[in-house]
C-alpha cells in the first residue's frame, strides 16, 4: 500500500466519531471536513486525501446498505 493509502486507512480506522449514521443504523456518510482537519493535524497530504476519502465513503455506504438489506 502507498503512503497515502496508509494515511487514508489510519484516518478511517480511527474515524468512529466521523461516521454519519442514519436513523436505521446504517452508514450514510463520513464527516469529510473533520477527517481533513485530522489529516492536517497529522501532517498528511490533504489534497490527495480529499480525492481518496470520497471513494472510501462510497464503499462504506454501499457495504452498510448491503448489510442493511440482508438483515
Amino acid at each position: 500500500m502507498t503512503e497515502s493509502g496508509w494515511q487514508a486507512w489510519e484516518l478511517l480506522a480511527g474515524a468512529i466519531g466521523a461516521i454519519r449514521i442514519g436513523p436505521r443504523g446504517g452508514i450514510i456518510g463520513l464527516d469529510l471536513p473533520a477527517l481533513l482537519i485530522q489529516a492536517e493535524a497529522l501532517g498528511y497530504d490533504q489534497p490527495l486525501l480529499a480525492r481518496l476519502l470520497p471513494f472510501a465513503e462510497r464503499g462504506m455506504v454501499a457495504g452498510s446498505a448491503k448489510v442493511q438489506t440482508e438483515t
